[in-house]
């Protein structure tokens, strides 16, 4: 993903703030399928992303935050459950007709923004190619605070796991 720039100007990411080994990695080049698809799903930490088309088409359904009830379920006991839009449960989701989401087709050379937690799915309506990257604002920054913290100190634990193998790997030669 070296290969690809940073993205423009217009998608300020506070990620880019700090030095390259502390920056998530948040850039992944989508091959599908046609029919391949991600369910109901809100993105990563609750960052913002763009996807750009490269090669394909791929639907898109957005539900905006304030419709999120009509298509997510959180239990008392923290499990989490997005509607099935290819087979609506309308027993566990009375409410996912009453929700107002925004539809788009995406065709090479389009990019999408996908604002910090708007529930969405995407379908591959042919064999498709996508570049995307997600990232933190100004905006969302304090709501992307907590989940990378835990992330940056994951890997400080991994790194220090990796040195005390290695140490011991040398010291029992």
């Amino acid at each position: 993903m070296d290969d690809f720039p940073d993205p423009p100007p217009y998608f300020p990411d506070k990620f880019k703030m700090v030095a390259p080994q502390f920056q998530p990695p948040f850039t992944w080049l989508f091959l599908g399928p046609k029919g391949a698809f991600s369910p109901l799903h809100r993105d990563i930490w609750m960052t913002c992303a763009w996807m750009a088309q490269v090669e394909g088409r791929k639907r898109f359904v957005f539900f905006p935050p304030k419709d999120t009830s009509c298509c997510y379920l959180k239990s008392e006991g923290g499990q989490e459950a997005y509607a099935d839009l290819r087979r609506p449960n309308l027993e566990a989701f009375p409410n996912l007709y009453s929700g107002h989401p925004v539809e788009a087709v995406l065709h090479p050379s389009d990019v999408v923004y996908i604002p910090s937690g708007w529930t969405h799915y995407v379908e591959c309506l042919t064999d498709s190619v996508s570049l995307t990257s997600n990232f933190a604002t100004p905006k969302n920054f304090k709501r992307v605070l907590v989940p990378y913290t835990r992330w940056l100190e994951k890997r400080r634990l991994a790194a220090h796991m990796v040195s005390v193998a290695k140490d011991a790997v040398l010291r029992y030669r």
